[in-house]
């Protein structure tokens, strides 16, 4: 199977090209790759750009590369070390390299288990879904295989389709239903193709959503799977990692840009869900920004005008107490024990 699937790579058939955007992503990047490489019962690559890091992550990609020819390495023209142009930039250009049938999305500090591909292309065939996506399992510095996942499980895996007022629904920041965002999906490449969809490389956050968002407003067909085989590594948890105002400007216009033009518009226009959905998505980010405001007020030691700006507005406040109040209760609650990555 390993030759057979070394060969594949040389030439021309593909069955999946796992599109990887890498910066500073030294410490991880070699796990995520292998997990990719490791996939069984499928023909992969591992198209990696290396967005200007600053670290080893360009020499680790050139060793994976130089042992496995499934993994194509990409410089991000334009970018350089200390100016990186950004997730968007590099994946599109992944995505312009990518010769499989499939494009999965995998980010350089994230990791995948064995079956998950196989998993999730015959779900694709026998849904005759588009887009595929599975649950992933949240972790920090280590990870538990057999961890709760982001969306509620069952006795057994369940699957459920996400159209596109759904999927707009359950991206709307600040409320309590699972981001569908978050989720790390399977595309069908002809899609992407016949219809031109990209990247937005203007944003910087929830490029994943809003490439999604692109396929559903075309017509795709989206299946999501509670069965868990992707590792979501969660970075730094404090809110002003998160948000940033001028990230959040660039996504609010971004969205606003496609509820006036094009396929989400003309969506919009035959659907009082989404357009409700829309509303809704984007009073979220008006009060994700609000937030971010009050935050980056505090960092730069203007307390009051932070305080008066939250006080202003009674769910910024309301937010920002009950976010404080559940990092404090994770971190008085015991750890549960979990395996180092590698020796599971």
């Amino acid at each position: 199977m390993a030759d057979q699937l070394l060969s594949d790579a040389r030439g021309t058939f593909v069955d999946v090209s796992f599109i990887m955007a890498a910066h500073d992503a030294a410490p991880w990047i070699e796990t995520a790759v292998r997990s990719a490489l490791a996939q069984t019962g499928v023909a992969v690559e591992v198209v990696a750009v290396d967005d200007g890091s600053r670290d080893g992550t360009a020499s680790a990609l050139a060793r994976l590369a130089e042992a496995d020819p499934r993994v194509r390495v990409i410089p991000l023209a334009g970018a350089g070390p200390g100016a990186p142009r950004g997730p968007s930039s590099a994946r599109n250009a992944a995505l312009n390299a990518a010769r499989g049938r499939w494009i999965a999305i995998l980010d350089a500090d994230d990791l995948i288990l064995p079956d998950r591909t196989r998993t999730l292309l015959d779900l694709a065939l026998a849904a005759d879904a588009d887009i595929v996506a599975d649950n992933p399992i949240p972790f920090t510095d280590m990870f538990d295989p057999q961890g709760p996942g982001m969306l509620e499980g069952g006795r057994e895996p369940y699957l459920f389709e996400i159209d596109l007022a759904k999927y707009i629904a359950c991206n709307q920041l600040l409320s309590r239903v699972t981001k569908l965002g978050y989720l790390k999906p399977m595309m069908r490449a002809e899609i992407l193709r016949r219809h031109g969809i990209r990247y937005d490389e203007g944003v910087r956050i929830g490029e994943d959503f809003l490439l999604c968002l692109e396929a559903l407003a075309a017509g795709a067909r989206f299946v999501v799977t509670t069965y868990a085989g992707y590792g979501y590594r969660r970075g730094p948890s404090s809110l002003s990692h998160r948000l940033r105002q001028a990230d959040i400007a660039r996504l609010d216009a971004a969205f606003a840009a496609r509820a006036e033009h094009g396929r989400l518009a003309e969506a919009r226009a035959r659907s009082a869900e989404i357009r409700h959905g829309s509303r809704a998505y984007r009073d979220g980010l008006a009060t994700t920004r609000r937030i971010a405001q009050v935050i980056e007020a505090a960092q730069a030691g203007r307390w009051l005008e932070g305080a008066a700006l939250a006080l202003r507005h009674p769910r910024t406040w309301r937010f920002l107490a009950a976010t404080l109040l559940a990092a404090a209760g994770k971190r008085l609650r015991p750890r549960p024990h979990a395996l180092p990555i590698g020796q599971r």
